[in-house]
């Protein structure tokens, strides 16, 4: 080393008492909580399964009994605004026949206009429980009368495109009636296939309380080669239809009704 040259370190020059001291604190292991993710089940499988499997069931029949509901007409009452086999979604919502009798004065109610379409329980007089689905004509204080197959509204003959009729000849004596004046929460409903509607020109007025819906859209829609069975259906009659169904679903379904809204 030269003389005169300086010895240089570069270690910092810190002095002990500088160094600030850490203590660790006294925690015993007994103190510190112990936390569990995992789900805890105290329920068997079984008991789950059957809790989801209620609470689905209860879900679909509140939603069905009350908001909306799939269906369709059988008959050809309706044609050809609803076709045989059109499947359609029937709207629910505060129409009254759909609740119970002592509650019904305490829920809203939808309003029901002419040339509605609704669907109602049949009158006891119609000897039917298969829910109908026809065209409202006239609403509480009309005067109706049908003449000669034309509907004559308070006086006044009324426009309906809607209707077909597909008989000529002698006319049967339902399609003259009145004038009749609709009575209060009362209406008048008619099918628009004229010759081939069981409506109130044979069994009389529909009920404000029996009406459970309006039909909404289409769908599905298939034309099916069975005819249309009245009353209780076999077994065997429902499993042939849905092999019908299965068997000619994609050349008997009906593709341009698919959306078609119901009015």
């Amino acid at each position: 080393m030269e003389e005169g040259s300086v010895l240089t370190s570069s270690v910092p020059d810190v002095r002990i008492e500088e160094f600030q001291r850490f203590e660790s604190p006294d925690v015993r292991v007994s103190d510190f909580q112990i936390y569990r993710t995992e789900i805890v089940r105290k329920n068997g499988k079984m008991r789950e399964w059957t809790e989801s499997l209620v609470s689905t069931v209860v879900f679909v029949l509140i939603f069905t009994t009350f908001i909306a509901q799939a269906t369709q007409v059988p008959t050809p009452s309706m044609v050809p605004t609803i076709m045989v086999g059109d499947h359609f979604f029937l709207d629910k919502i505060a129409f009254p026949g759909n609740f119970p009798t002592a509650v019904r004065d305490w829920l809203p109610r939808r309003q029901i206009d002419r040339g509605d379409i609704i669907a109602f329980r049949p009158p006891s007089t119609a000897n039917m429980t298969t829910p109908f689905v026809k065209r409202v004509i006239a609403v509480s204080g009309d005067t109706i009368e049908v003449k000669n197959r034309e509907v004559i509204l308070n006086g006044v003959a009324l426009d309906e495109p809607y209707k077909i009729h597909v008989t000529q000849g002698s006319l049967s004596t339902c399609e003259y009636c009145g004038p009749l004046t609709v009575p209060p929460d009362k209406f008048f409903v008619m099918g628009d296939n004229r010759d081939n509607s069981n409506d109130s020109r044979y069994w009389g007025f529909v009920d404000r309380e029996s009406v459970i819906g309006k039909p909404l859209f289409v769908y599905w829609s298939f034309d099916s080669l069975s005819p249309y069975e009245a009353g209780e259906r076999t077994w065997s009659s429902i499993a042939k239809g849905y092999f019908s169904v299965a068997q000619h679903f994609f050349t008997r379904t009906r593709w341009f009704r698919f959306g078609t809204m119901v009015r």
